[in-house]
């Protein structure tokens, strides 16, 4: 089976089919993010690179959540999993009275996206939760610096191979988002087309 698939079945709706089939699909994503990332950052600072190995064990988690027919959970842990992990590797990054770091506060603002990929308007109440905890630890980035605090050498973070590996991150999740956002409308138009003209085949004959 495509780990896509996974938790997909056709007793399912149809929307709910194509959000789990999104949601195996960004927990893949997120699961190669933190795995790249945690060889980098162990090399140097071992103490952060808890950060990305929970990102990679949380994403497996979700996967096997839809495995096991959980997708509402599954989906719901993975709307916010990323940002809140990225938000306080930022905050543990970043040490008393320093700037934020941009392409890691980029990286941040384009996980926000992932809320409207694994929900539409019709589940509002959970997506606004969702969105509410994505942008809560957006605006409370400058106090979690000040109560995170790890020893590092910020400066490897502002002038090493990290700076344009994030943007390019920031940039393939973004990218990413707008194509599912795109793709999942145009899944549902499809399949809501093959329905109405099931439905009305056998009226016509």
């Amino acid at each position: 089976m495509k780990l896509s698939k996974l938790g997909v079945n056709p007793t399912m709706s149809p929307y709910l089919q194509r959000k789990t089939e999104l949601n195996n699909q960004m927990a893949i994503m997120c699961f190669w993010i933190g795995f790249i990332y945690v060889f980098f950052i162990y090399a140097h600072y071992p103490a952060i690179a808890i950060y990305p190995t929970l990102l990679f064990v949380i994403s497996a988690f979700v996967l096997l959540l839809n495995h096991l027919r959980y997708v509402h959970l599954a989906r719901f842990i993975n709307s916010f999993q990323m940002i809140t992990l990225a938000t306080l590797f930022h905050a543990s990054i970043i040490q008393q009275g320093q700037d934020l770091l941009v392409p890691f506060f980029c990286t941040q603002l384009a996980m926000t996206l992932i809320p409207w990929v694994l929900y539409d308007w019709k589940e509002k109440s959970v997506m606004l939760v969702s969105l509410a905890i994505c942008y809560g630890l957006v605006a409370s980035q400058q106090l979690l610096n000040g109560a995170i605090e790890v020893p590092v050498d910020v400066t490897y973070f502002q002038e090493s191979y990290l700076t344009p590996m994030t943007y390019v991150c920031a940039a393939l999740i973004q990218i990413a988002c707008v194509l599912w956002l795109k793709y999942g409308k145009l899944r549902t138009a499809a399949v809501e087309t093959e329905s109405f003209d099931a439905v009305s085949e056998p009226v016509l004959n």
